[in-house]
């Protein structure tokens, strides 16, 4: 028993001394994670600049309708997606210059997309629909976009000042120019075929894209197929012509630093503040985004007291759970930075649109097709992408209690007794304390452990010796040592509840709860098939868009896509636009006729 003795102390010992060399290296790699905000090096060069182009389904709408948008990225230099930003924000701003809209778009390799539903609250007008990135507002020479759209409300009696000349003569003061459809700015480049020039109702149609060059110019493109009609529509800036206004405008300005950029993920900030002026810097703040699959962050607070979470873009959970970790977490305000301030001040509505009695029918018709697609919603309705499955952070180590495979009992403390044989609780001053041992060695030198409940990090365990534990459905440990964030921890206690509502009860004055503006998720738009044996014959369909396909990538030198027509007859344009690996911009558009 001696020798086993004096092996275990000199394997503690030996334990011992790889914990003090790894919190060492921790505490240098946290010190290097905090300062990287600040050091230049992890930053993009300072003249490093990016733009954004992104071109919409049309221009014009009636409420009900929805506005899909594709965005690029680009190096202005030569229109090679940027590398830079991860997140875009597109904003829907009124004539008034007030922003009705704020998405957060992710950006996969420079290139995000996403969609807007149009409201009925909103007034016939004129509206522009922008897009920039952090980094993009810390130049005042940066060539944020913008797009100039009309919004017709066929359910509000409008004013006779609204109607008003349709004007594009004075294209320099907006990006409303007119352009003509047609395959030569694409430089050959990229072509499509259809398989015939017309087509019937719910008819199947076959599009073949295909490259026209000896090698195949990988890139990203978008498909947008939808019905013409009288309503007045203000031609977009193309790909091409984005590309060489871009390359002309070009002015070489270093950025500032107002905004931190988003270069590796989703990045949310903000700052402590004391109400008796306690001491706010190296201060651990946590953000839970509670969960099955739950997020949580820890993040200390410089000198000034400002912190950043890296969030990622899985799961996309928007109500969030913030916490001030300290003894006297009740003396401070954890405040999160507003969304960045886009200057509306040089935005200039120029563009002016005529409701004349002569398109009474077309918004008529335009506006029954809305409202009988809307009826049909939750069996048209569009899809979310699929999210990766994220395991918690301590999967790979843990040691789990599913209660349903022994005797359930009511209380933690009948649990820790009978079941969780590496748990104990002490009771110092009316409050419970939990620690972890193993067959080795006590946890509590390295102090209490990390306590969570579904992801919500629990400051004071004594609040779980009154939960029912029949909610629990599991208990993981880890007994060892456990860094997270910038703290070490006593082990790690996860409970994890049978409905993943424990965080909707659990009130505390010091918890900061909230919902985040998270980006938009992607979706996968609805594309109705009416093969044999379909289910939709009875289904009424008043497609305006036919077809919205955002995500191609024509990696091979033909692709081919298919799609069926709708209830509605007339000519449909159908354009592919994007850019190649290389800055090539590309833009094509032609017609076809359903009858």
């Amino acid at each position: 028993m001696k020798h086993f003795s004096i092996h275990s102390q000199n394997n503690f010992s030996i334990r011992i001394k790889q914990l003090l060399l790894l919190m060492l290296l921790f505490t240098q790699i946290e010190f290097a994670s905090a300062q990287s905000l600040q050091n230049k090096n992890s930053l993009p060069n300072i003249t490093d600049q990016e733009t954004i182009f992104i071109h919409s389904n049309t221009t014009t709408f009636l409420t009900g309708e929805t506005l899909y948008f594709k965005l690029y990225c680009l190096n202005p230099l030569n229109n090679k997606t940027s590398l830079i930003s991860k997140i875009a924000y597109v904003e829907l701003i009124d004539s008034e210059k007030k922003s009705l809209q704020k998405n957060k778009i992710y950006l996969d390799k420079g290139i995000g997309t996403g969609d807007y539903f149009i409201p009925t609250t909103l007034k016939t007008g004129n509206y522009k629909v922008v897009a920039y990135t952090k980094w993009m507002l810390n130049n005042v020479n940066s060539q944020k976009y913008e797009i100039d759209i009309f919004i017709v409300n066929p359910f509000q009696t409008q004013e006779p000042n609204d109607n008003i000349t349709f004007d594009i003569t004075n294209p320099a003061k907006s990006n409303a120019i007119q352009t003509t459809n047609s395959n030569i700015a694409n430089d050959k480049r990229i072509d499509f075929a259809f398989d015939k020039e017309s087509y019937y109702t719910r008819e199947k149609v076959s599009l073949k894209l295909k490259h026209l060059t000896e090698t195949i110019e990988k890139g990203n493109y978008s498909v947008s197929i939808r019905k013409t009609d009288q309503i007045p529509t203000l031609q977009q800036l193309t790909a091409t012509e984005f590309a060489k206004k871009t390359t002309e405008n070009y002015v070489n300005t270093p950025n500032s630093l107002n905004y931190i950029p988003e270069i590796r993920s989703e990045l949310i900030t903000g700052s402590l503040t004391s109400k008796n002026n306690r001491d706010i810097a190296n201060k651990s703040i946590a953000l839970s985004l509670p969960g099955k699959e739950y997020v949580l962050k820890i993040v200390k607070t410089n000198t000034q007291g400002k912190f950043a979470f890296l969030l990622d873009q899985f799961p996309n959970f928007p109500n969030a759970i913030l916490q001030v970790i300290d003894e006297n977490r009740n003396d401070y305000t954890v405040n999160l930075d507003p969304f960045p301030k886009f200057d509306v001040a040089s935005l200039q509505f120029t563009s002016k649109l005529n409701l004349s009695p002569e398109l009474k029918n077309d918004i008529e018709e335009r506006s029954t097709a809305s409202q009988i697609q809307n009826a049909y919603y939750q069996i048209k309705k569009d899809s979310l992408v699929t999210e990766a499955v994220m395991n918690p952070f301590f999967t790979t180590i843990e040691k789990s209690y599913v209660l349903d495979d022994y005797t359930r009992f009511p209380t933690l403390k009948e649990n820790i007794v009978e079941i969780i044989v590496e748990l104990y609780y002490r009771r110092n001053n009316g409050k419970y304390q939990l620690f972890i041992r193993n067959n080795q060695k006590d946890l509590q030198i390295f102090g209490p452990p990390l306590v969570l409940v579904d992801g919500l990090l629990i400051q004071d365990p004594s609040d779980l010796f009154e939960y029912n534990m029949a909610n629990v459905n599991k208990v993981s440990l880890i007994t060892e040592p456990y860094v997270y964030g910038p703290n070490l921890y006593g082990g790690l206690i996860s409970f994890e509840t049978k409905n993943n509502e424990f965080s909707e009860n659990y009130a505390k004055k010091y918890l900061k709860t909230m919902e985040l503006q998270r980006p938009n998720p992607e979706k996968v738009y609805n594309n109705p098939d009416y093969s044999s044996g379909n289910k939709l014959q009875r289904i009424p369909d008043y497609r305006y868009q036919l077809l919205w396909k955002p995500d191609i990538k024509l990696n091979t030198k033909e692709e081919n896509l298919s799609f069926y027509t709708s209830d509605i007859k007339g000519n449909f344009e159908v354009v592919l636009e994007g850019f190649t690996e290389n800055g090539h911009p590309v833009y094509v558009s032609k017609n076809i006729t359903v009858k």
